[in-house]
């Protein structure tokens, strides 16, 4: 306690806090500093991009003064390109300084977002004849925007000056008296400022760089998306022509699955998982949806009686075209990353109309009415199906199919008079092709849409049968028959279980270059 009594901290805190607060007085300092660094607004100060090879070592000290003269304002927390996590195959640093000429602010978004910054400074550096010029981005991360974007013309001596209008026009831009949104952009899906809102941010600036010293300061955009920078097999070209080891080779793979994976957005182990696609993964599939195929039948049945012999039937059974809801379950297994087999099992509804009628001859007879059942038509069979682009969450699938189908006969409906055929269900074999697409919704769920044609291989579309001793019926109904030809649509999820497992990152994953 006496060493405390001579500490003006101690004693502020015994006042404040109560007598005896010195032992946890660190507690106190720590979680006060916590909540001072939550207040304030992280910002990325990201590389500036030398445009030719006199300027590289002036990037990197605007880059400094920069990141020096934001950390003097205590609203800012102020980040720096070490700050971001590293990538799986390389540093932060490196992705930076490989970003292709023209993307910076691409890669600082990136980087930006991955170190968790709301806002984030770069741009790019060329010496000129009268000293130097730099153009500035002030990049809003959260709303994946350039608030604004400016160049000024320096004469030596001016860095850090210029260093210090940056850092105003930045805390401005927070502020939202630069680059505001709502104000500034002209509204709808236009990306570009108007020539009136330029001068207006223009006048902004030029109060900021004359109260600075009056550098030269030109607006050149704001309000702009940022597209984040794709690698392009031009990028590819160059690296193959580089000397030493390439990068695609110290990971495993070839410079195609290369460009793949840095186009994907993914870290480099859930690429490799998810590269390995379908191979030797088990497959779990429900789905529902409407077909329109040769899911109805028809009974037509006539026969006339001269007393109480007969003496003349006709009976006809058939598989028609209809429309119905139908859902199946699948269980399948990858033969290849972007294959596999599976086997189905469905129903399909459909209905199954009759019309059966006696006839006396000589007599009046009355018109027999046509009865409608539903019926359901069961289906069994094998698919193969190819799903392109394995790694991406969105994913184009074809396939190819066959399988048996079944429906109902008229004695599973009702039993005929014994002057009539009772003829059983009549089974098909179908042949199917199909497209379709893959939705992500999870590492092992996904869901999936097929729009599926079917082709009918097998199977009697029309059974009759006629026995007569004299011909008394007349305007005999012969039915047509189902098309060869079906379509529908299905959709469900899809459940992935298992699989082959990725080649594991290895140190040499870390030496990568962008």
């Amino acid at each position: 306690m006496g060493r405390c009594a001579r500490s003006r901290l101690c004693r502020e805190a015994d006042a404040r806090y109560g007598a005896g607060t010195v032992m946890f007085l660190p507690f106190v300092l720590l979680s006060s500093g916590a909540a001072l660094a939550g207040d304030r607004t992280p910002v990325l100060v990201s590389s500036l991009q030398a445009r030719n090879s006199e300027s590289q070592q002036l990037a990197t000290l605007i880059e400094g003064f920069v990141a020096e003269k934001l950390a003097n304002d205590p609203t800012l927390n102020v980040l720096r390109v070490e700050d971001s996590p590293d990538f799986e195959d390389y540093s932060a640093r490196v992705y930076m300084e490989s970003c292709p000429k023209g993307e910076v602010v691409g890669c600082t978004f990136v980087i930006g977002d991955r170190a968790k910054a709301a806002w984030a400074v770069t741009g790019s550096v060329q010496s000129v004849v009268k000293g130097t010029r730099v153009d500035i981005d002030i990049v809003d991360i959260a709303g994946s925007r350039v608030a604004v974007s400016f160049r000024s013309e320096l004469e030596g001596g001016r860095d850090e000056a210029f260093a210090e209008g940056v850092a105003r026009v930045l805390v401005a831009a927070i502020a939202g008296e630069v680059g505001r949104e709502e104000d500034i952009r002209k509204g709808g899906d236009e990306e570009e400022t108007s020539p009136e809102d330029d001068e207006a941010v223009k006048r902004e600036l030029s109060a900021l760089s004359k109260e600075l010293g009056g550098f030269t300061t030109e607006i050149r955009r704001s309000n702009v998306e940022i597209e984040v920078p794709k690698l392009t097999e031009s990028d590819i070209a160059e690296k193959s022509e580089a000397e030493g080891s390439k990068p695609w080779e110290r990971l495993g793979m070839s410079a195609t699955d290369y460009l793949k994976y840095k186009n994907s957005g993914l870290d480099l182990p859930t690429w490799r998982q998810r590269s390995q696609g379908r191979l030797l993964q088990v497959f779990v599939r429900v789905a529902g949806g409407v077909v329109n195929g040769p899911i109805n039948a028809e009974y037509y049945g006539r026969y006339a009686l001269q007393g109480v012999q007969p003496v003349d039937s006709y009976a006809a059974q058939s598989i028609e075209t209809g429309t119905g809801a139908m859902g199946d379950v699948a269980i399948g297994f990858g033969v290849h990353p972007l294959v596999d087999v599976s086997v189905r099992f469905g129903l399909a509804g459909g209905s199954f109309q009759y019309l059966i009628s006696q006839e006396l001859v000589d007599a009046v007879n009355t018109e027999p009415t046509t009865v409608t059942e539903q019926q359901t038509s069961l289906f069994l069979g094998p698919r193969a199906t190819m799903g392109l682009f394995p790694a991406s969450n969105i994913r184009p699938t074809v396939g190819v199919g066959a399988y048996w189908m079944q429906g109902s006969g008229i004695a599973d409906h009702i039993l005929p008079p014994d002057e009539l055929a009772k003829f059983p269900a009549e089974s098909m074999i179908l042949m199917e092709v199909f497209g379709g697409g893959e939705l992500r919704l999870g590492e092992n769920l996904e869901l999936y849409a097929q729009l599926p044609i079917s082709f009918l291989l097998s199977g009697q579309r029309v059974v009759e049968e006629r026995n007569k001793t004299i011909d008394v019926l007349e305007s005999i109904q012969v039915p047509t028959g189902a098309s060869a030809i079906g379509v529908g649509f299905e959709a469900g999820l899809q459940v992935r279980l298992g699989g082959k497992k990725a080649k594991a990152a290895s140190i040499l994953d870390e030496t990568d270059e962008p």
